[in-house]
């Protein structure tokens, strides 16, 4: 989908976000000179792991919405370069474990070159391809490297996948591969929701040392405990689950939230860990444009999105 929207003149001071994105194929993007400040798109067109999930499907076109969206947002910063990989990563067959490894090798050559790396929904189920090429980057850099994952989500995602993975499964994955791998396993999520969640995992997540917050705590969040996952860890992975937040300001979800969390919440803790990181990686997920009244969900992500942005920069 080609980037388009208001266009006010050609002046700096006007430009939108549409006018100055570069669209281009991997390999174009790897041969890239820009060594500064630089933010990648890439978007994962599938609903495959929501299928098998059993949740609503419609946000395969979730990145199609936000890209609209985004467009028109005016450029605040002349140093930040917006890059998009051109071609979304497709299921092909229902093969969804093939696309995450796309998706893993793109995240870790796009790292390599020093992207800030968004992929845009998509199913969550692109937080095992984001996380797994996040991994792969840092190995080359060290043995043993310490990867924190951010998860802002309704759900633990942590289902068993003895059948196959779904978009509710991804973190159980990761913890088994980091086991695998001998690396700790860091997973934080904030916005829990205690009726989404069965006893079973939340039993599994006080088993692997999973830290938590529930939905109905998330005001009272201390900012402390956010700076204390960024400093154990040189990798951030942040990823979002669009249902975290409530139905009424995100009803383009696949699994609506009546007490989700306010957005300005959330953003808080989204904030601080964008400002703070030290390598910070993003994937956004489950907008669903089926569901969405008004277009409230794809508008609020993206506002989110390029919050994250100006705030890794430090901006605005």
């Amino acid at each position: 989908m080609d980037w388009s929207g208001r266009i006010d003149g050609e002046e700096r001071d006007v430009l939108r976000v549409h006018q100055i994105v570069k669209q281009m194929d991997l390999e174009k993007l790897l041969e890239e000179q820009e060594t500064g400040k630089k933010v990648c798109f890439v978007s994962f067109n599938s609903d495959e792991g929501i299928i098998r999930n059993k949740g609503r499907i419609g946000a395969k076109d979730g990145w199609r919405e936000l890209k609209h969206n985004l467009s028109s947002f005016p450029v605040l910063e002349d140093e930040i370069q917006f890059y998009d990989l051109e071609i979304p990563i497709e299921i092909e067959d229902n093969n969804l474990e093939k696309a995450q490894e796309e998706l893993s090798e793109i995240v870790k050559k796009l790292k390599e070159k020093n992207y800030l790396v968004v992929v845009l929904g998509g199913g969550h189920e692109i937080a095992y391809g984001t996380f797994t090429g996040i991994k792969k980057y840092a190995k080359s850099k060290e043995e043993s490297p310490k990867i924190g994952i951010v998860n802002i989500d309704a759900h633990f995602d942590m289902r068993d996948y003895d059948k196959g993975c779904t978009s509710g499964t991804m973190f159980l994955q990761i913890a088994d591969d980091c086991k695998k791998e001998n690396l700790k396993f860091n997973y934080n999520v904030f916005g829990i929701q205690k009726f989404s969640n069965t006893r079973r995992l939340f039993n599994k997540a006080e088993t692997l040392g999973v830290n938590y917050v529930l939905a109905s705590e998330m005001a009272d969040v201390n900012p402390d405990n956010v700076y204390k996952i960024l400093s154990e860890n040189d990798y951030i992975h942040l990823t979002i689950c669009t249902d975290v937040f409530r139905i009424t300001d995100a009803p383009g979800v696949s699994a609506p939230q009546p007490f989700g969390i306010d957005p300005r919440v959330g953003m808080k803790v989204i904030k601080t860990v964008c400002k703070h990181s030290k390598n910070l990686t993003v994937d956004v997920a489950e907008v669903n444009p089926k569901y969405d009244y008004d277009s409230r969900t794809s508008r609020l992500m993206s506002n989110i999105i390029y919050e994250i942005i100006l705030s890794h920069y430090s901006t605005f």
